[in-house]
């Protein structure tokens, strides 16, 4: 391979100064024409197998720089034009551009500035024509459309410029686009058409060529594949259409690979007579509406009405494959199977849209679909989001093969779930039943009448008793999925039941234990809980912002402490954040929680579990979730690498509107709380200073509720003070911090050696009226009990210091 190398460096060398003659024995013409193929051959090479030849001809260079700058002398190096206007880049011009433009002559000398400030036709011309120096692909469009726009714009200016940038095409804008394609059509037929044709790399991308002759040469190409299907997508008229469908009709060994091409270009409905499937063109119309690379909805009753004829689908398909429309057909079952147990979106999408099996049933179909869901929930921070996402879109698939509302699927088949499956077992003299407390399912095994306490082993041995087993985790997964999907939802965004909805959830043993402890709004503006408002009409979950506005709160938490009910969720007691005067005036930014340094990992995963999807640190925002209303919730971070290699520095808070800021106070007062909420969880829990963050909110939170408590125990010991709860005990009085638990005892000293199972286990008398995980809320509010009643403290470690301080 060396010694190849080095013939084709010999052979280069033996060429360019051939080259060099020419230039030597030529009249300046001859010389400007000769200085642009010595240019391309120096840096592409004649058969672009080396690349650029500069480090193996800087003799020859060296020559050439003394004869060209014989022959075009600089005359004035304060004029741009005149140090551009050169065929060769001698090293002496760079070096006075370089002065001129005031850099280094070892850097590019970007001649942007230059091209921004003139509007000088021959100098913008100047500019594109010249070896010295180099513009951006920005600036050079720039120069295009100025040139266009001043009637000045040739073959050689545009010519040039897409042999020195292939691509420039990305940034042409629509004002010259037309005129530019004439002349790059015109440059990209000669290079095709040359004795020798252009290689891929040589040729103008970005834009298509226009006209059947490309079409033409591409049939017949023999070279490198890129150049044929990049001719064979050219665009075309319709009379050109119908012309390239009577030339293909005689070239049948070419049809396929044609209508390839056409597929890419957008018009292969045009060749569909030459397989004769006209009668598809409505199906092949629907496939390339669809996208490739995303799992969306699709109606299966509008792919049934274009399959006019299933044989005729089944032969489009081997032309256009598509794994939908396959799947509705049924044609495709183990592909997509496979698919769904790799995880692949689109796959699971299509999963929904597999008519039933003889021995399946929606069921069947709907729990799998729940165990890929469960799969899914494991997957990175954004990919369980879109995983998430397409499980929603094949039951909505199975929804239409099913025949029924994709609104009634889920609750109808976790109903069956619930009603369909046996609850009680018989092992022996044991008999073993499935039972709830309250939303949890447990099983209780009893013998002669009598609970026992554990389960025998030849109960747990028994096919009946592990199906019971399976059907109780069923059920707990049936209810975890609807507090924290459905209920959490509803509580979040004030969401509404409609009568039939409602009826159907609590057809559900979870939801039949969940929904009646929540406060419900009927249509005539009530409040209440589910057996106190009217259900004949549509309800609507309440948001304890609701309840705040109207001066309801501090009653209703007292009511559901004083009933001891457990909301499913945090509801009378969520935490609750409303705009501050500061973010009032900073008008569509808040910087609430801005310069909190996280844990990325940790920060990720807790953002993830609330719908956020995380960015890379090039984009506008890191973090972002849609929040309704077509608005987006945007948190800017600071971060080295991706969300979640390291510590996260968070940033302000947007809410967007098709991209645009909106001010705060435009934004609903729900759906700010919300997006506040889930951050100040994100600084407390992934926070990496411990104790260098305290959430007011939270304190609020843990506040009400032991005022409650307080209220309801009647612990007439015990006040809550701002961010802390003051306890008058026997023997001391003690302020505890509710959010971080901290123990001071006054006058000023502080309870610091405390062991880690003072308040860890629940108080006896604690109640926390919600069933939301909330450890620290019990840990503190415990503390204070227990130090309610300090005179039963028995530990020799808490006792002793406050000897020492009391």
């Amino acid at each position: 391979m060396e010694q190849v190398y080095a013939d084709v460096i010999r052979e280069e060398r033996e060429a360019l100064w051939q080259l060099v003659d020419e230039v030597r024995a030529g009249d300046l013409a001859g010389m400007r024409a000769t200085a642009e193929k010595i240019r391309l051959r120096i840096e592409k090479g004649e058969d672009r197998t080396i690349g650029n030849l500069t480090p193996y001809v800087r003799d020859v260079i060296a020559e050439l720089d003394e004869l060209y700058d014989a022959g075009f002398p600089v005359d004035r190096p304060d004029d741009i034009a005149d140090l551009l206007d050169a065929p060769w880049p001698t090293a002496h011009r760079k070096a006075l551009l370089a002065a001129y433009l005031d850099c280094d002559v070892r850097h590019r000398l970007l001649l942007d500035e230059v091209a921004e400030q003139t509007t000088d036709t021959d100098l913008l011309r100047l500019l594109v024509l010249t070896p010295l120096g180099t513009l951006s692909r920005d600036a050079k469009a720039r120069i295009l459309d100025a040139l266009h726009h001043k009637g000045a714009l040739d073959a050689a200016v545009v010519e040039r410029a897409f042999t020195d940038d292939s691509y420039l095409g990305h940034a042409i804008t629509d004002a010259s686009a037309d005129a530019v394609r004439e002349h790059v059509d015109a440059l990209t037929w000669k290079l095709v058409s040359a004795p020798a044709p252009a290689e891929w790399d040589a040729l103008p991308k970005v834009f298509l060529p226009r006209g059947l002759r490309f079409v033409r040469v591409a049939l017949d190409w023999s070279g490198n594949e890129q150049v044929a299907d990049h001719l064979g997508t050219a665009e075309l008229t319709d009379e050109e259409r119908l012309a390239l469908l009577d030339l293909l009709k005689e070239r049948p060994e070419e049809q396929r690979r044609a209508f390839a091409w056409r597929l890419r270009a957008g018009d292969a409905e045009a060749l569909l007579p030459l397989f004769g499937l006209e009668r598809a063109a409505p199906l092949l119309r629907l496939i390339r509406a669809m996208p490739v690379d995303e799992a969306i909805r699709h109606d299966r009753a509008a792919i049934l009405a274009a399959i006019d004829d299933v044989g005729t689908a089944r032969r489009l398909l081997e032309l256009e494959p598509n794994e939908l429309v396959s799947a509705v057909l049924g044609d495709n079952r183990a592909q997509v199977l496979r698919r769904v147990k790799h995880n692949a979106l689109q796959g699971i999408a299509a999963f929904g849209m597999l008519p039933l099996a003889p021995d399946e049933t929606v069921l069947d179909r709907y729990l799998a679909l729940r165990e890929s869901a469960k799969k899914g929930a494991k997957l990175g921070p954004n990919r369980k989001h879109s995983h998430a996402a397409a499980i929603e879109i094949a039951l909505d698939h199975l929804a239409q093969v099913a025949g029924v509302e994709a609104s009634r699927l889920e609750w109808d088949c976790e109903a069956r779930i619930a009603a369909e499956t046996r609850t009680e077992a018989e092992v022996g003299d044991y008999r073993v039943a499935l039972r709830f407390d309250g939303a949890d399912p447990v099983i209780v095994v009893s013998r002669a009448g009598k609970a026992l306490k554990s389960v025998p082993a030849v109960v747990r041995a028994d096919p009946g008793y592990a199906g019971l087993r399976e059907h109780q985790e069923r059920l707990r997964e049936q209810a975890r999925r609807m507090r924290t999907g459905l209920v959490e939802r509803l509580v979040a965004t004030s969401g509404t039941l409609t009568p039939d909805e409602l009826a159907r959830l609590l057809s559900l043993p979870a939801g039949a234990a969940m929904l009646p402890a929540l406060l419900w709004r009927d249509r005539l503006g009530k409040i209440g809980l589910l057996d106190q408002v009217d259900t004949t009409g549509p309800v609507t979950a309440v948001h304890p912002l609701d309840l705040h506005e109207r001066q309801a709160l501090g009653d209703w938490q007292a009511e559901i402490v004083r009933r001891r009910l457990q909301q499913p969720v945090k509801q009378v007691f969520r935490e609750l954040y409303v705009l501050t005067p500061a973010e009032r005036e900073a008008g569509d930014v808040s910087l609430r929680f801005a310069g909190q340094m996280v844990n990325g990992r940790v920060a990720g995963q807790l953002l993830s579990g609330r719908g956020w999807f995380t960015h890379g640190d090039y984009d506008d925002h890191q973090a972002t979730r849609a929040v309704g209303d077509g608005l987006t919730a945007a948190l800017r971070c600071d971060f080295h690498g991706y969300f979640g290699m390291g510590d996260v520095l968070v940033g302000e808070v947007r809410f967007l509107a098709d991209g645009t800021p909106t001010q705060l106070a435009d934004v609903p007062p729900v759906v700010f709380s919300e997006v506040m909420r889930d951050l100040d969880l994100v600084v407390s829990v992934a926070g990496t200073e411990q104790g260098a963050y305290l959430s007011p909110a939270q304190a609020a939170s843990r506040g009400r509720v032991l005022a409650a408590l307080i209220d309801d125990l009647r612990l007439d010991r015990v006040t809550v003070d701002g961010q802390a709860a003051v306890v008058r005990g026997t023997r001391a009085t003690y302020r505890v911090h509710l959010t971080s638990g901290s123990i001071h005892v006054e006058p000023g000293g502080y309870l610091c050696i405390v062991p880690e199972s003072f308040g860890a286990k629940a108080h006896r008398r604690l109640f926390l009226p919600f069933a939301d995980e909330d450890r620290m809320t019990s840990v503190v509010l415990s503390k204070v009990l227990l130090l309610a009643e300090d005179e039963k403290i028995s530990d020799p470690s808490i006792l002793s210091q406050l000897d020492a301080l009391t």
